[in-house]
């Protein structure tokens, strides 16, 4: 696979991932209206924590492609070193984003954290029909 097939494919599961966030980001608001919990800051939260995860996993990708082109020009180690520093900055900001969420009193902390949780499940399932279209 060369590389425009590569970002091609990232594209495809960006779009996957966005519209699995929307969905979680619909749920969690449904859920807080079920047990009678909804309000503004719900909804702030949810959709702080759905786009924090977007933001991370297009910030992810960047990365890897920043550390594949260095590990292609022949220096590994830089390529790993990329890498390292992308994942601690990415930790950084969504810790960030997290505190300044909760402490400004502006988000529903649960309803922020969530979307961020269930991004594993969204890859999971992006994987799962990725292999049932091969």
């Amino acid at each position: 696979m060369n590389k425009q097939q590569s970002k091609q494919q990232v594209y495809r599961e960006l779009k996957f991932f966005a519209l699995g966030e929307l969905l979680i980001l619909g749920l969690v608001c449904t859920g807080f209206a079920i047990i009678g919990r909804w309000s503004g800051k719900v909804l702030t939260g949810a959709a702080v924590g759905a786009c924090l995860a977007v933001l991370n996993y297009v910030l992810m990708a960047l990365g890897v492609f920043r550390a594949a082109d260095k590990a292609e020009q022949g220096e590994p180690q830089a390529g790993q070193r990329t890498m390292t520093a992308s994942m601690v900055g990415r930790y950084l900001l969504m810790i960030a984003v997290l505190v300044v969420g909760a402490k400004s009193g502006l988000c529903d902390v649960v309803a922020m954290v969530i979307p961020l949780a269930l991004s594993r499940v969204i890859l999971f399932a992006a994987e799962f029909f990725r292999r049932k279209d091969r």
